[in-house]
């Protein structure tokens, strides 16, 4: 990023249990990124797992593009639904916390997300 550029960086830390699911796939559905954070010991878990295939899964929410008519700035007209990039999984990037703890394992961690994740690499 330079100095100029215009961004703004939002974090969504979602909960990780089951009972707060829903509010997880309201999150996924504003988001354009994702950042998954795993125990270095505990590698993914379940919940890990249903946050995944609501990272991964297809969704119109994301990425929804409006073009605006640049003749008239108060007309915006959806993008076509034809885009391939309108319908992609959240772009993920995986983080393996608490490397300090006792049993902890960075290659067991990532075998575990190769192994739990379907089309992670």
């Amino acid at each position: 990023l330079t100095q100029n550029d215009n961004v703004s960086i939002q974090i969504i830390d979602t909960p990780g249990h089951v009972d707060f699911s829903v509010e997880v796939n309201r999150s996924v559905a504003v988001l354009d990124g994702a950042v998954m954070v795993l125990d270095a010991v505990a590698g993914v878990q379940a919940q890990t797992e249903t946050v995944w295939r609501a990272i991964t899964k297809p969704s119109w929410n994301n990425h929804v593009s409006i073009a605006e008519d640049l003749d008239d700035a108060s007309s915006t007209t959806p993008i076509s639904q034809n885009q391939d990039n309108a319908v992609q999984p959240l772009s993920c990037l995986a983080l393996v916390n608490k490397m300090d703890k006792d049993g902890s394992n960075f290659g067991r961690a990532v075998e575990s997300i190769r192994n739990k994740l379907p089309g992670a690499n």
